[in-house]
């Protein structure tokens, strides 16, 4: 484990329970992991620390994505860190733009265990990966030896986090669909998409990309975005 242990991870996200769910994944296998929640924040730890990997959100305030990429790649103390880029909306655009300023690959927002797995595979090699990850078939369903008591904890205590943040936001969702705050409802809806799926609401990430799109129309359907805000109320009372 004494490998592992060496490795450190920067993850750049303006969401904190995205910074939450990465940081427990990256934690259970003994890495040292770093925070930021946006572009300056986030270089001043890149410069500072000199992280074995980052990942970085694309949309997020003050200094988005794309321009924190693009002076991680041209300082000489950070360009050759690999860097994944962290998006809900995985477009064509995005992905060229992304991998024209030096991303090593592009993930799809919600997070899974599986893909920061395949990452971490990806970047340091099967050998690594087969260092943190146990040999016994019955250690399997616990692979980086957390107390099962402790790691239900865990998740059951960010799970709790997930909906109260989800109210929250619906919350501030109403406000906006109210006022017609295009630019708010686009910004929240985003971050719900971000988190859901990676705490089993699947349904939420839908009904808040659905909710995203129709606010990007050129002529918003104010109407629907009304029902689609009354299907995530629905969802967050089940």
């Amino acid at each position: 484990m004494a490998e592992a242990e060496y490795k450190k991870i920067l993850i750049i996200d303006d969401t904190k329970l995205v910074q939450r769910f990465a940081q427990d994944f990256f934690r259970r296998m003994k890495l040292t992991v770093f925070t930021a929640s946006d572009g300056y924040e986030g270089l001043q730890i890149a410069l500072s620390q000199k992280p074995d990997l980052i990942f970085l959100d694309l949309m997020m305030p003050r200094l988005d994505g794309f321009k924190t990429l693009q002076v991680i790649k041209s300082n000489e103390l950070t360009k050759d860190i690999p860097v994944v880029v962290m998006t809900a909306y995985s477009d064509r655009i995005n992905v060229v733009s992304a991998g024209k300023l030096g991303a090593m690959s592009v993930i799809t927002k919600p997070l899974s265990e599986e893909v920061l797995l395949k990452k971490l595979r990806q970047i340091f090699g099967e050998r690594f990966v087969k260092s943190i990850t146990p040999t016994d078939p019955k250690d399997k369903e616990n692979p980086f030896g957390v107390n099962e008591e402790e790691y239900s904890d865990v998740v059951r205590s960010m799970v709790a986090d997930f909906v109260k943040y989800f109210g929250q936001q619906v919350d501030e969702l109403q406000v906006a669909v109210n006022g017609r705050d295009i630019e708010t409802i686009r910004k929240i809806t985003h971050n719900i998409r971000g988190t859901g799926g990676s705490f089993g609401y699947d349904e939420a990430t839908t009904l808040a990309t659905r909710l995203n799109e129709a606010v990007h129309a050129t002529e918003v359907n104010w109407q629907e975005a009304e029902e689609l805000l009354i299907q995530l109320k629905n969802r967050l009372k089940r």
